[in-house]
């Protein structure tokens, strides 16, 4: 794979060479490639914008980095504290607020000067005075439901923010509806039934096989709820749904509470073991023909790993189809398997539609997924108004090789914006620039009753040779460009997912950035007599 990075090593260099410093700071990657931090709270009113925001845009785009306030030794690229981000748009001018979630985690660092977190996800390699403290981050994705904005970590459940101030307002707010330690960070929203529909793996404790399925309602009600077990101890990342099914993806990693007790990683790579998807009824009443209530199924294929899902629909017999990214390898090196052995720099990364037969037996093995984009590609996007039914048009960030710099990490190598036509094969492409990297785009329509795909892309992009980011507009009648582009005056942190929320479904609609309240004016100024 390539990437768009500059060389690391050089930056480095040239500052450590600054009169001979060194910093307190060891070095640290995020999924991005970059080893700065950012460890920055603030707000930005009014930016610089370029171009011209078509108007209908109104609303926030909510978006959420790792971002590790304290310096730790060996921390992995996943595990920095969450900081969430938003930018408010309305009438063509572009807000920007950002803060640090306040976990528990995040506040006991504070407070104690130092990280007292250990491993990844490692409760018993933690300091003792924090063994009780939610190990979230809360630094995956932001989402808003039934008038909560949730920001996710899939270790733990979800922390609600405040909407307009970024100010944390709680942990767990469905304590009282579903006894599980985790809610995914990737919630899908049904438009046609209106749920949010959701799971937790892990959902009893580090080290279980148990995973909770459900449902919540625009009135923030659970709606369902069916439990499964996966074939092991492993992560969940994503999902897709459709009509009457909910399809888990689990990785072929695995957990071990002796590795953990030892102070290892909670998850270490098997390559003894398959891709698996967990296909699971949405209605715990309703089980599909020739299933029994209750009955969920479990389809395998070779090792890999599937990352993330663009969408996922039934046809008239009955199968489902999911279309997804797809590693050849370890997409997480820095969690070897137990002998240490590491993905190769040539690991293959593309795109697939994987086709399921429900009517098969459990642990069936799937067929070969047909290819649809067969170079590094990542956080596909579709037009959302069709989650759940078929669709043709998806957006992703893809690596396309412009001389650039190498990389053993997909991630890295985020360099170009694609809008694919499923149907046609199109794909058209905006590229940035050299020394640019792109983050996950964002789909808003030209109107509730547009066609597929017919409105504007958001994304951000960040400019490494000038060390700032900026917020680039792309039209889909023409994607080979941006419309405009709002430019902040600094870098933030990479995000790792984001989603925009339009203006009529937040249910407060106050300034995310600070105006002077209504003042008298004092009659002192220089035109006014003595």
């Amino acid at each position: 794979m390539k990437s768009s990075t500059i060389s690391s090593t050089a930056v480095r260099d040239s500052l450590e060479a600054r009169a001979g410093l060194k910093s307190k700071w060891p070095v640290t990657f995020d999924l991005s490639g970059s080893e700065a931090t950012g460890r920055f709270e603030g707000e930005a009113g009014d930016l610089i914008v370029y171009g011209e925001i078509p108007s209908q845009i109104d609303g926030t785009f909510y978006r959420v980095s790792p971002d590790r306030f304290m310096p730790k030794e060996d921390a992995v690229p996943i595990d920095g504290d969450g900081s969430v981000s938003a930018f408010r748009i309305k009438d063509g001018r572009v807000d920007f607020k950002i803060k640090y979630i306040q976990t528990e985690r995040y506040k006991s660092d504070r407070r104690a000067g130092k990280s007292l977190f250990g491993g990844f996800k490692n409760s018993w390699d933690h300091h003792p005075c924090v063994r009780a403290a939610v190990d979230s981050t809360a630094n995956t994705n932001a989402v808003y439901w039934a008038g909560r904005l949730l920001t996710l970590d899939e270790g733990a459940n979800p922390y609600e923010i405040d909407p307009d101030t970024l100010e944390t307002l709680g942990y767990d707010p469905y304590y009282d509806q579903v006894k599980s330690k985790a809610f995914t960070a990737h919630p899908k929203v049904d438009p046609f039934t209106q749920e949010l529909v959701t799971f937790g793996y892990e959902a009893t404790g580090p080290g279980s096989v148990d995973v909770v399925t459900w449902s919540i309602g625009k009135d923030g009600k659970k709606t369902e709820e069916v439990w499964v077990k996966s074939p092991f101890a492993t992560l969940i990342h994503d999902c897709g749904i459709t009509e009457n099914y909910l399809v888990l993806m689990a990785w072929p990693f695995e957990a071990m509470m002796e590795r953990m007790k030892s102070g290892g990683h909670h998850w270490a790579y098997r390559y003894d073991r398959p891709a698996v998807f967990i296909v699971a009824p949405r209605r715990k009443n309703s089980p599909p023909p020739g299933w029994q209530p209750g009955e969920y199924r479990v389809y395998n294929w070779k090792n890999c790993v599937i990352t993330h899902t663009a969408g996922s629909w039934e046809e008239k017999d009955g199968k489902i189809f999911i279309e997804t990214t797809r590693i050849h390898d370890n997409v997480f090196p820095f969690f070897p398997d137990p002998d240490g052995r590491l993905p190769p720099e040539d690991t293959k990364a593309d795109f697939v539609r994987w086709e399921i037969d429900p009517s098969q037996p459990t642990d069936s093995w799937l067929p070969d997924p047909k290819v649809l984009v067969d170079f590094p590609s990542e956080f596909p996007r579709i037009d959302e108004r069709l989650m759940g039914k078929k669709y043709k048009i998806m957006f992703l960030a893809v690596h396309l090789d412009h001389d650039e710099d190498g990389s053993d990490n997909v991630f890295h190598g985020l360099n170009t914006l694609a809008m694919l036509n499923t149907e046609t094969g199109d794909m058209k492409y905006f590229y940035p620039g050299p020394q640019a990297t792109v983050q996950e785009p964002t789909f808003i329509p030209r109107s509730d009753d547009a066609p597929e795909g017919d409105g504007w892309v958001m994304a951000m992009v960040e400019q490494r040779a000038t060390s700032h980011c900026e917020l680039v507009v792309i039209d889909t009648k023409d994607f080979t460009k941006p419309i405009a582009i709002a430019k902040l005056p600094f870098r933030v942190k990479s995000q790792i997912h984001g989603n925009w929320v339009d203006g009529k479904d937040l249910s407060t609609r106050r300034s995310i950035v600070h105006i002077p309240e209504e003042f008298k004016l004092s009659n002192k100024g220089h035109l006014m007599p003595l």
